[in-house]
Order: C-alpha cells, then structure tokens, then sequence
C-alpha cells in the first residue's frame, strides 16, 4: 500500500457547493438521529414522565461530565495532530499516531470509569440529595470508559476524512440506541433506566471500533512509555479542551441543581421542562451545526497560519449556517406546540415557552461557532478556555436566577443572552489575536433574518391563534425565499436539484 491509501475523500478547495454538500450529508444522518430520538423521547416521556426524563438526563449529564473532565481532550485536539499528517499522506506516521490516540483514550477511560466508582455515592447526594441512586452511578462508571474509546474511533475517521463513514456509523448508532431502549423501558420502565444506557454505550462504541478497525487496525499499547510520551502535545492543546468541557459540563451541573433547589417540591420535574425545552430549542435545530466538527475543523486545522485562507473558510461556514438556520428557527417557532404535543406527554407544554424564548440563542450560535474553532486550530488553548469560562460562568448564573423570578420563559431568555454574549467576546477579541476579518458582505442578510425571527418568538409568546400562524407563517416564507436566492446565486447545487426534479417530471 502507498502513503498516500488513506487519502480516499480528499479535502475539497473551499466552496459553498462543498460546505452544503456536507452539511446535507451529516444534516440528514442527524434527521434520522433526530427521528429515532424522537421516537426515544416519546417512550420514555410516555412510559416514564418529567421525573424519569430528567434521571436520565441527569445520569447522561454525569457521565459525559466525568469523560470530558478525565478524557485530557484527546478525542479532540487528535482531530488536529492527525490531520496534519493526513495531509503529508505518510502511512507508517499515520498508524503509529493512531496507536497513541487510543493508547491514550483507554488509560484516560479506564481513569475515569474508576474515579465514577470512587465517588459515586458523593455524586448521588450532590445531584439528587440522597444516596439511594449511588448504584445507579456506580453501574455506569463504564459508560465513561465508552465514551473514552468512541471519542478516539471518531477523532480517527474524521482526521483521515472517512466522513461518508461517520456519518453511516451514526445511522447505525441512533438506530441501535432506538432498538435496544424501546423494549427495555416498555417492559421494566424506570428500573430499565441504567441497563439502557450501558447498552446504548456499548454498542455506540462497538459500531465506531468496527468501522475504525477496518482502516487502521485495532491496537493499544499500555505500557509502552514512548506512545505516553507522543502523546504530550496533544494533551497540551487537549487539556484546554477538557476544562471547557468541565466548564460547560459543570455549568449544566449547576444549572441542574439549582433548578432542583429553586423547585421545591417540583425540582426534579423542572429539570425535566428544562432538558426538554432545551432539546427542542437547541439540539433539534442544530443538525445545521453537524458537519462542523466532521468537516469544517479538519479543513480549518489544515490551513493553520495562513490567515486570508482562514478568514475565508470562516465567513463561508457562518454564511451557510445563517443562510439554512435562521428558516429552520422560524419554523420551529411556528410549530412549537405540535412538536411538543408529537415528540412529549400532554404534561410537557410547561416546556413550550422556554423552547421558543431560548431560539435567539441557535441564531447567535450560527455567527459563533464557526469561529470559535480559530483557537483549537491555531493550537491557542488559553484562549479557547477563557472565552469559553466566561459564557459557561454566566450561563451558570444567569439561568437558574432567571427561572427563580421568571420561570422557564426567564430561563430561555437567559440562554439567548448567553448566545449573545458568546457573540459579541468572540468577534472583538479574535479580531485582535488572529487577525479574523468578519465579512460584511452579508451583514444586511443577517439582520433581515434576525428581525424576522424576533418577530416570530415575540408573536408566538403573546399569542396562540390565527395572528400567531399568520405572522410567522410570513416571517419564513421570506426567510426561506432570502436564503434560497442567495444558495441559488453562490452554489450550483440548487440548480442541479431542479434540473433532476424537472427531468424525472419530464420523463412522467
């Protein structure tokens, strides 16, 4: 085999065709992710109610808690290391750099799933006020080890651009989830909990290894001290991705505790509204955002330095996530309460307000994200972290004070206040450190889309009937119509479209 074997899906130059191309591609493996997750969500909200959804949520919140504080960041800042010598195509290099990743991934793991062991009758008095869930922890302290292992299978098939691969890997991981949680929490309901997130890690993982292997196969070396000591200077740009994560994931913590306290009696219920107020408002709406990781840092990492190129690729990715989010926002405002009534129970309209109130938030997101990445990129880890401390610190405070005077509406508001924050820190400060240019070629783009949306959540929060779906129903028809004409203008990927829809019409 050649140096050159794992070359198969070279990094296209950048274009808008190759940035919607891949945001359709992992945009529609999310859509199926979103629609087993659906089906998922109904179940458990069904079967289980609030106080069920909010256990699961907060086992979930714990785990990914503990392998994001003791993971080192491996599973990300490998992404960077290994896409470096992706591009120079050297085989030899580029195996022996996998051996490391997940050398480093099972010791971090194995750390982990210890450190969930030792404590978990500690964290079941932090999080839920009693030891009696103290098993429930103790039984998934694999579930970080999991985590560990299927962060490194994906930072592997990213790097070497299988990004066909990821995305057929979580189809398979979604519908696994669906398949093996169904039965459990129809036949043992909330005593099914625990066994269901074991199982649902076990085979994410076993998908992702089964996937990987096939390229670079499978090898760990424990007691080698040269793979520990190749390793360092991807726990230096990792590190700082770890404390983010334990910012973020200790943030969310709080949140959660605080919504418990602030409740009362109906503590663990809010905590069920909030998760299920936050998944409408923020994980369903960005599938827009999925390529990001998979696509975007790769080829962002790989034109480190040269800061035109850099500026460019950022200002095509906000472009796009504007351009395809902000009809998408609009038209998850407008449908707020059939969502809610489809993917909840009928108890779950509590979560209807803070839904709408939070989508300011996916908005200022689309104008962030893609240039957040500038720092793991550019291997400036204080940077990242102290953008992303300050965000987490207010999200932290702000969220739960709001929900204590305002309720779950004040609570999304916070969340949007959070977005915006994260906006404006971002732009002035990388301005500055990496010479990022916004572009303002679409500035006028930007604030249309935003009016639009604020009249649609502002309509949608002071009104449920026919004024509501007119008002919003006009907002995403020229939302929608903006976004196609600019697609349509800077890509041929709409124009291939219609000529296929015209042709198979043609041939009828």
């Amino acid at each position: 085999m050649s140096n050159n074997d794992y070359r198969e899906e070279e990094s296209a130059d950048v274009t808008y065709d190759h940035v919607i191309k891949y945001t359709g591609l992992f945009g529609g493996v999310q859509g199926i992710t979103m629609l087993a997750s659906v089906v998922r969500n109904k179940i458990v909200s069904v079967l289980l109610g609030p106080s069920g959804l909010a256990l699961i949520n907060i086992y979930n919140t714990v785990v990914r808690f503990l392998n994001d504080s003791t993971n080192l960041g491996i599973s990300f800042s490998a992404v960077k290391h290994l896409s470096e010598l992706y591009e120079k195509g050297d085989k030899a290099e580029i195996e022996d750099n996998v051996c490391t990743i997940r050398t480093w991934c099972v010791l971090t793991g194995l750390f982990g799933c210890l450190l969930c062991m030792a404590f978990s009758p500690l964290i079941s008095h932090l999080m839920l006020k009693d030891y009696a869930h103290a098993w429930a922890f103790l039984c998934l302290a694999p579930c970080v080890l999991m985590m560990a292992v299927t962060g490194g299978e994906l930072a592997i098939l990213k790097s070497l651009r299988r990004l066909k691969t990821v995305a057929v890997a979580n189809v398979f991981c979604a519908l696994a989830a669906l398949v093996i949680s169904a039965p459990i929490y129809i036949l043992f309901r909330s005593k099914g909990i625990v066994p269901s997130l074991l199982l649902i890690n076990l085979s994410i993982m076993s998908v992702n290894l089964y996937f990987s292997s096939r390229i670079v196969r499978w090898q760990v070396d424990l007691r080698s001290r040269l793979h520990i000591l190749k390793g360092m200077p991807m726990v230096k740009l990792g590190i700082a991705y770890i404390l983010a994560g334990v910012f973020g994931q200790g943030a969310e913590l709080v949140i959660r505790s605080l919504l418990i306290y602030f409740g009362g009696d109906d503590g663990l219920e809010n905590v069920g509204f909030y998760q299920s107020g936050y998944s409408l408002a923020i994980s369903y709406a960005s599938m827009v955002f999925i390529a990001i990781e998979a696509d975007y840092f790769p080829r962002l990492s790989g034109v480190c330095g040269q800061s035109k190129r850099m500026s460019s690729i950022i200002n095509q990715q906000i472009e796009v996530c504007v351009l395809l989010t902000a009809p998408l926002l609009i038209l998850l405002v407008m449908f707020m309460p059939i969502i809610v009534h489809v993917l909840y129970a009928k108890e779950f309209v509590a979560a209807e307000p803070m839904a709408v109130s939070a989508s300011f938030y996916m908005f200022f997101r689309a104008l962030t994200l893609p240039v957040a990445y500038l720092p793991l990129a550019t291997g400036d880890s204080k940077m990242y972290l102290l953008t992303e401390f300050i965000c987490d610190l207010f999200m932290a405070l702000a969220i739960p004070l709001s929900f204590k005077f305002y309720g779950l509406v004040g609570a999304g508001f916070a969340l949007s206040a959070t977005g915006l924050l994260d906006f404006l820190i971002i732009h002035l400060i990388y301005r500055k450190a990496y010479q990022f240019r916004f572009s303002f070629r679409l500035v006028g783009f930007y604030i249309i889309q935003f009016v639009l949306l604020a009249t649609s959540i502002i309509t949608a929060l002071v009104d449920s009937g026919w004024i509501k779906w007119g008002i919003c129903s006009l907002a995403f028809i020229v939302s929608f119509s903006i976004s196609i004409r600019i697609l349509r203008r800077e890509t041929k990927i709409i124009s291939k479209l219609w000529e296929k829809i015209r042709g198979k019409l043609h041939k009828k």
